[in-house]
C-alpha cells in the first residue's frame, strides 16, 4: 500500500481511497462591478484533488489478475484500476504505434496502462537529473531488447536516433551547350581582271616552255617562239 502527502492536510493519505471534496463556501465579493449583473456571492475553488501516482501492482493483486487471465478465476476489484499498474506493465515505455499492430492500440489494456505510467513518469522526471537518469536507464534496456519499441523522441534522449534515409532525387544532367569556334574571316578575292591576267601568263610559260623543249632556243625558231 502506498500514500500520498497530502499538503492541504498535512498528513498522509491512502492512495486508493477516494480524496475527500471540501465544500465550497460562497463568500461576498468586495467588487462588485467586477462581476455579471445581480452577482452578489462568488466561490472560491480549492484546487481540485492531487492527481494520484501510478503504482506497481502487489503480490496478492498479481496472483488474483493471473487467476483471472489464466484460469478464468474471478475478476479481480482493481483490474479496471487506472492507477494499480501491472508488474509487467510498469516504469515500461509503451509501444510505438503501428496501424497495423492492434497491441499498440490505446484501446489496448497493457498498452493503455504503460502510457499512463509512463506519461507519469516523464511528467516527474523534468527537471529531477536521478529520475531523468533512472528514465534513460529504463529506455536503453528496453532498447537492447526490441529497439523498434521505442519512438524516435525516445531514441534521442538515449543518443541512438539515426536519420531515416532521404530519398534521393536523380541527378538532372545540365545541359551540354556547343559553343561554335568563331569561323576566321575570308580572305580578300583578287579582281578579276588580275585573275584573268594571272592565267594567261601562266598558259604562255607552258607554252614557250614546251616550244623551247621541241624547237630549241636560237637561231631562226626563235621568230615564231610565243610572247
Amino acid at each position: 500500500m502506498t500514500y500520498i502527502y497530502d499538503h492541504s492536510k498535512g498528513t498522509l493519505i491512502d492512495d486508493e481511497k477516494p480524496f475527500e471534496k471540501k465544500e465550497l463556501k460562497n463568500k461576498p465579493t468586495r467588487k462588485p462591478g467586477a462581476l455579471p449583473p445581480g452577482t452578489k456571492t462568488i466561490k472560491y475553488n480549492t484546487g481540485g484533488p492531487v492527481k494520484v501516482k501510478p503504482r506497481e501492482e502487489n503480490l496478492p493483486e498479481r496472483l488474483e489478475r493471473l487467476l483471472y487471465e489464466l484460469e478464468d478465476g474471478p475478476k479481480p476489484k482493481h483490474y479496471d484500476n487506472p492507477n494499480i499498474i501491472d508488474s509487467e506493465n510498469y516504469k515500461q515505455p509503451p509501444k510505438k504505434y503501428n496501424s497495423n499492430d492492434p497491441s499498440t492500440f490505446p484501446s489496448d489494456r497493457s498498452q493503455r496502462q504503460k502510457m499512463t505510467n509512463w506519461d507519469f513518469i516523464m511528467q516527474s522526471a523534468r527537471g529531477n537529473p536521478k529520475e531523468m537518469k533512472d528514465v534513460r536507464e529504463i529506455l536503453n534496456k528496453s532498447y537492447k531488447s526490441n529497439p523498434d519499441l521505442l519512438t524516435d523522441q525516445e531514441l534521442k534522449m538515449i543518443g541512438k536516433y539515426k536519420p531515416k534515409n532521404k530519398v534521393v532525387l536523380p541527378e538532372i544532367p545540365k545541359p551540354i551547350i556547343n559553343i561554335p569556334e568563331p569561323t576566321p574571316p575570308p580572305k580578300p578575292t583578287k579582281p578579276l581582271q588580275q585573275i584573268i591576267k594571272e592565267g594567261a601568263d601562266e598558259r604562255l610559260k607552258e607554252e614557250q616552255r614546251e616550244y623551247d623543249q621541241r624547237f630549241g632556243t636560237g637561231g631562226i625558231t626563235k621568230i615564231f617562239r610565243p610572247e
